[in-house]
Parts: structure tokens; C-alpha cells; sequence
């Protein structure tokens, strides 16, 4: 059984892949065809992932447009969320624990910049 630290560390790193995801598909400059490129410099190391590299390769063969994003997005938010159930907590406080830089810094990785509030104030 996983300690709740555990646990707590699962639903961030769930929630920090939805960011990210996200925001790679909200870059109009990455093409689809760059989605799998562009996560290879992911410091969560999404580009090694094999379910999100498979699911991306599969939708760009089926010629869909937003090459799987649309799926792999709302599941790992789902995760977070039942992360967030075994804990009893809810997702805002996880992203309460997610420093600002961390967020700034995966924005970066795909190509984005985030709008996130300053230190203190709410997110």
C-alpha cells in the first residue's frame, strides 16, 4: 500500500502532465507531427512515456488533428482527481504545493508562458 506522500506525489506529477499537455496543445507552433519531439525535452519525461508516445503515434495514423492530446489530457486529470479522493483533498490544494518556478519552467518546455499568479497570491 502507498503511503500518503506517496500518493500526494501521484496526484501532482497526474496534474503536472495535464499542465503540460495542455499546454503543448495550445501552442499553435508545434504541429502534431512535433508533439512526440517537443516531449522529449519535458523534464517530467513524457517524451519516454510509452503509453502517451503510443497513444500520440496511433491518433497521428488515424490523421486526428489534435494527435491524441484530447484524450491523454482529461485522463490525467482524472487521475488527479481520484488521487486527490483516496486523500480526501482536492486538486487546488495539491496546486497550492507545485511551486511557481516548476510550473514557469514546464510551461517553457513547450514553448509557452504560463499565467500564473505571483507568490501569495491565488492560483
Amino acid at each position: 500500500m502507498l503511503s500518503e506522500d506517496e500518493v500526494r506525489e501521484r496526484a501532482k506529477y497526474c496534474y503536472l502532465v495535464f499542465l503540460q499537455l495542455s499546454w503543448l496543445h495550445s501552442n499553435d507552433d508545434i504541429p502534431p507531427e512535433k508533439y512526440i519531439e517537443r516531449l522529449r525535452e519535458s523534464s517530467l519525461q513524457l517524451g519516454a512515456d510509452e503509453f502517451i508516445v503510443m497513444t500520440i503515434e496511433e491518433a497521428l495514423m488515424e490523421s486526428m488533428s489534435d494527435a491524441g492530446l484530447l484524450s491523454l489530457m482529461p485522463l490525467f486529470e482524472g487521475f488527479a482527481h481520484a488521487f486527490c479522493e483516496v486523500l480526501e483533498t482536492t486538486v487546488d490544494e495539491i496546486k497550492r504545493d507545485i511551486p511557481n518556478d516548476l510550473l514557469v519552467k514546464l510551461a517553457e518546455e513547450m514553448g509557452v508562458k504560463p499565467n500564473i499568479p505571483e507568490e501569495g497570491q491565488q492560483r
